[in-house]
């Protein structure tokens, strides 16, 4: 595995090297906690500056030298530059002035600023007042700046950097590239919580678990249990808590274990210990700060206040927390009460239990679920219990077998029609969606339908959704209706079909109106279809896609993207890219695609894995990299092809590697009938999204009527542009097209408006002006897009191989040699045999050239 892997900060990174180079130069000074990375990127800003011919003046302050007069600058007075003077003070006064002299040949480096001793300080001052020598400090948040350092910024001489710790993507990226694969996401979330980031904390805590054999290979990536910190690590934090008093360290023990805090739970009589807590940093405000809730204010503090307690005293102070919540009658402070009971050996009853597991569930903790549940069930019998551990078992993408076996114990434990339904309704979600085999969901659903009487009507609508995943186009024959007055739960289930038929069809006043009935159910009905809510979302997203209204659909999708963990989080990423991916924005679409692939084969509760992995191969295929696009279509399974958002997707990608290999009319064949799948089974808007794809290539007049009649029926002012659109190209009209292309852009199809302004511009004869808006707009429209290029007119400006060019495409990308390797199936030399060559025949050192050589050319 190697070395731990750093992440470059690359616009922070800019952002340091510009302030220090500019005229005059602007020092810097970067501060955070301990291990969050200001040493490291104190090294890449010097590697950088080196690299420009600058002279790094390195000053490592210590503690232990603080009181020793020029203890910090002693080895540069060792240097041969000014040894030759016995004297400390000349010495100095010629080191001063040598670089002063020549300051900007110079950058200063100072490492922990806030410990050097005052005549190291006053030099340092000195330097960056009079000479206004270029100077880079870090400083730990616990050590504040004195003296000469400190008037440094009352001067405002340098500018202050928070720096915070890695985000998300960055520890998933560092990972990644640690482990060779992605982390399972509950590992990267856990780890992401347990170190907020910092560096030296994930890396402490990553390589404590291998040693400790507790990483491995799962079905959604590398799975990393929990342990604890190394003790060297925790007593890089423990002088911030050795002074705590008895009382502080109690309360600060309640918080760490129960966190966020209410401000309820806190005493009268504690409140000073709290403002005490606050004061030293131990406790931060959560977010929102105004609600007062507490937190401890670095993860590493919880670990450290924890350690010292006996397994007795741990489960003495997870209980008396749990007291003081369960008195605030509060859901969220009710569940973490009783989480603390369990984990403390308390005695929950079976109908807390029960309670807990279905809002764990709801909440996404599936783990806890299952637990929760499990031990309902071992206290006794309980229908609901069995139906809330099978469904969180789906979730978590265990043993298929166990699985099934959980939702048949559910339905042997279901009490009446109605229950039975309910598992049936889940069962066949997990079967149709998780074992994505629609059509055995289908023969089972069909097979006990006759049985559920009244209870019917909660199964139909999710009967329907399998039936057209599973192609059978006669679903459509009867149409859902509103269930005003039957079961709450089965209205839920019939405005969720209501809205997905709608939106399917682009009929965006009906997907509304079905939303809108859904959502007051939605929460209340939870328990019965835990995703009802993403559902919906999903839906109207899409209805904003079909009104033409792509910003808000984006903001939309961005918004709910930002709950990286949650359940809909491949949704969003997949929704996204298939934004930027009509938008041209292939190098946004990429990462997003191939994100989404992974978030969906861990929760999928739409069915949008496969269209997610379509998606993947259509972006690899725009991009000229045909290898990539062929192995995703590969891994689409048999059920998979049956789904006509599949079928589309799939056959763009099909489409794309046929242009990209110069063979334009073989993508033709590839389109038509795909189209004309999805119109024959009702997915009319995203039939019209492929359709306008034949736009852009070309064969407008194929998919004319296809889209004609998709348009009568749905009304979507974004199926009617795109009809619009294929008629004005099949006719070669050049102002229709200019006339169309403003509301076509507002509904994000830039890259086909593009591709169809070029044409229009040839079309349009002897009328000069129109032919110069059509140019001219193509133009702006062409600088915000990356342009298709086949894998042979992209090559042959390089000389590169294929297998060269797919290898240089990924390394530009950063990926890693192993990550290619795996990739592509060959080895980690093989790959670097490629890079060396690709360095080669384009004349680059490497990597850190790579990708600006390649962005010229595509």
């Amino acid at each position: 595995m190697g070395t731990w892997p750093i992440v470059a900060r690359g616009a922070l990174l800019d952002t340091l090297v510009e302030g220090l180079t500019r005229t005059p130069p602007r020092s810097q000074l970067l501060r955070g906690p301990s291990g969050v990375g200001k040493t490291t990127l104190a090294a890449a800003v010097s590697a950088a500056l080196a690299a420009r011919g600058r002279t790094i003046v390195p000053v490592v302050a210590l503690a232990e030298l603080r009181e020793v007069p020029l203890g910090a600058l002693a080895p540069l007075l060792a240097s041969s530059s000014v040894a030759e003077h016995a004297d400390i003070a000349v010495r100095l006064s010629e080191l001063v002035a040598i670089v002063g002299r020549h300051a900007d040949s110079y950058l200063l480096v100072v490492d922990d600023a806030p410990l050097l001793d005052p005549a190291s300080a006053a030099a340092l001052y000195q330097l960056v007042r009079v000479f206004a020598v270029p100077t880079l400090l870090t400083a730990r948040d616990e050590h504040a700046l004195t003296g000469a350092a400190a008037r440094l910024l009352h001067e405002d001489l340098v500018t202050v950097t928070e720096l915070e710790g890695l985000s998300l993507d960055e520890t998933r990226t560092v990972l990644r590239r640690h482990l060779g694969a992605d982390p399972r996401p509950e590992s990267l979330q856990r780890l992401f919580g347990a170190t907020s980031g910092n560096p030296l904390f994930l890396r402490e805590l990553t390589l404590a678990a291998e040693r400790s054999d507790r990483v491995r290979p799962g079905p959604y990536g590398i799975e990393i249990d929990p342990v604890r910190l190394p003790a060297h690590v925790l007593e890089t934090v423990a002088g911030r808590l050795a002074d705590l008093r008895p009382e502080q360290r109690r309360l600060a023990e309640l918080i760490a274990l129960a966190q966020p805090w209410p401000p309820a739970a806190t005493r009268p009589d504690e409140q000073g210990i709290v403002s005490d807590l606050l004061d030293a940093g131990v406790l931060a405000l959560a977010e929102p700060a105004d609600a007062g809730y507490l937190h401890l204010a670095h993860p590493v503090y919880v670990e450290a206040l924890l350690a010292g307690l006996s397994a007795d005293e741990r489960a003495e102070r997870r209980r008396t927390a749990a007291t003081r919540l369960l008195a605030l009658d509060e859901e969220p402070l009710r569940f973490t009460a009783l989480c603390l009971l369990s984990d403390g050996g308390g005695v929950l009853s079976p109908a807390d239990l029960v309670w807990a597991a279905e809002y764990a569930h709801l909440a996404g903790d599936h783990g806890r679920a299952v637990q929760a549940a499990e031990r309902a069930l071992d206290l006794a019998p309980d229908a609901h219990a069995a139906l809330i551990r099978a469904s969180a078992l789906s979730a978590l993408g265990g043993d298929p077998a166990a699985t099934d076996a959980a939702f048949a114990q559910a339905a042997e434990l279901a009490v009446d029609a109605e229950a039975r339904a309910r598992v049936e309704v889940r069962w066949g979600q997990h079967t149709a969606l998780r074992a994505h085999d629609p059509a055995r969901a289908v023969e089972r659903a069909s097979a006990v339908l006759p049985a559920l009487g009244d209870a019917a009507g909660l199964l139909t609508p999710d009967l329907a959704k399998w039936r057209l995943m599973a192609g059978d186009a006669t679903a459509l024959d009867t149409p859902l209706a509103p269930q005003t007055d039957a079961d709450p739960a089965a209205a839920l289930n019939a405005a969720i079909g209501m809205a997905m038929m709608a939106t399917m069809a682009g009929r965006v006043d009906d997907a509304r109106q079905a939303v809108a009935a859904g959502r007051p159910l939605a929460d209340r009905f939870a328990a019965v279809q835990p995703f009802a809510g993403g559902l919906l979302d999903l839906s109207e997203f899409l209805a904003h896609v079909a009104e033409g209204r792509i910003a808000e659909a984006r903001e939309f999708a961005e918004q709910r993207r930002r709950q990286p963990f949650a359940d809909s989080a491949g949704v969003w990423s997949y929704a996204l890219a298939l934004v930027h991916l009509h938008a041209g924005r292939l190098h946004d679409a990429l990462p997003l695609a191939l994100l989404a692939i992974e978030q969906l084969r861990w929760r999928d509760f739409t069915g949008l894995v496969g269209p997610a992995i379509a998606l993947g191969a259509t972006v690899h295929a725009q991009l000229g990299e045909v290898e990539p696009a062929r192995a995703l279509l590969d891994a689409l399974q048999p059920a998979h092809r049956d789904d006509v958002k599949v079928v589309l997707q799939a056959a763009e990608a099909e489409a794309w590697l046929a242009v990209v290999a110069d063979d334009p009319g073989r993508a033709t064949g590839m389109l038509v009938p795909a189209v004309a799948r999805g119109v024959e089974l009702g997915h009319l808007l995203l039939a019209a999204l492929t359709a306008s794809v034949a736009v852009r290539i070309g064969p407008a007049a194929e998919v004319r009527g296809l889209l004609a009649a998709a348009a009568s029926a749905s009304g979507s002012p974004l199926i009617t542009g795109v009809a619009q659109l294929a008629a004005a190209a099949a006719d070669r009209d050049a102002s229709a097209v200019v006339d169309l292309a403003p509301d076509l852009e507002r509904a994000g199809l830039v890259a086909t408006v593009q591709a169809t302004l070029e044409r229009a511009a040839e079309w349009a004869g002897d009328d000069r002006m129109l032919e110069r808006r059509a140019r001219v707009r193509a133009a702006e429209l062409g600088l915000t897009i990356v342009p298709v290029r086949t894998a042979r007119s992209a090559r042959s400006e390089t000389g590169l191989t294929e297998r060269e060019w797919v290898i240089a495409q990924a390394a530009a990308r950063r990926e890693r040699s192993r990550e290619i390797a795996d990739r592509l199936g060959v080895s980690v030399r093989t790959v670097d045999n490629h890079l060396a060559s690709v360095y080669r025949k384009l004349g680059i050192s490497g990597r850190a050239e790579l990708e600006d050589e390649l962005r010229g050319r595509l």
